[in-house]
């Protein structure tokens, strides 16, 4: 492993470090922090996710053991699970056209799983049901305290709903029908994006529960 390398590793692990104790709370403050208190050289590579990812992973394993890694990412999906289940029957009561509409969806990292290092959950819902009501459903479903805002996108701003769930947080975009967004991108960088309706993404639960 090469100097430039190993520092690089280090900068991840001190990041990692720091967010799970809570010091920072975002990744990229996080990184900043770590460099920081490391002396970092100007011009010193950044590391990036990915390798702040595989650091989380190795840490938790080696912690606590593979087996409750890979039951905290089933129980997360199946919370996941369940709030895509109370969206939808939100938009079978209160959306008439909730029939026509695409089903509620878990968009980006999460589809396959990956809550390493910043478990969040994203979620899109294509309805005209205010988004004060999906916050009333989450929340008379027991899901604590849920939020309402907005997010900017590509596409102006929308309303977000968000909320910290048991084991990830939890991030629910409306898309108004009218709008006219492609379901295959990500809304802030445009970039391409999967996703998973609530029967998509129970199928890939076993996966990672055979794991």
């Amino acid at each position: 492993m090469s100097a430039d390398r190993g520092k690089t590793d280090e900068f991840a692990r001190g990041a990692v470090r720091a967010l799970l104790a809570g010091r920072t709370e975002s990744v990229d403050a996080a990184i900043d922090l770590a460099m920081g208190e490391q002396r970092a050289q100007r011009g010193s590579a950044r590391p990036s996710r990915a390798l702040l990812r595989a650091h989380a992973q190795a840490m938790e394993e080696s912690h606590a053991g593979e087996l409750a890694r890979l039951l905290r990412i089933e129980a997360t999906m199946q919370e996941t699970l369940s709030v895509l289940s109370t969206l939808e029957e939100t938009m079978l009561v209160h959306d008439r056209d909730a029939a026509d509409r695409a089903a509620p969806a878990v968009y980006g990292r999460a589809v396959r799983g990956e809550f390493d290092l910043d478990p969040t959950v994203h979620i899109r819902v294509v309805s005209e049901c205010a988004a004060h009501i999906f916050a009333e459903a989450l929340t008379r479903a027991g899901f604590g305290e849920v939020s309402v805002g907005t997010i900017a996108t590509r596409y102006g701003n929308l309303d977000e709903i968000t909320f910290d769930g048991e084991h990830a947080r939890v991030r629910i975009t409306r898309v108004p029908p009218r709008a006219r967004i492609d379901p295959d991108t990500d809304l802030v960088r445009g970039k391409p994006t999967e996703h998973a309706d609530f029967e998509a993404f129970l199928g890939r639960i076993p996966r990672f529960a055979r794991a």
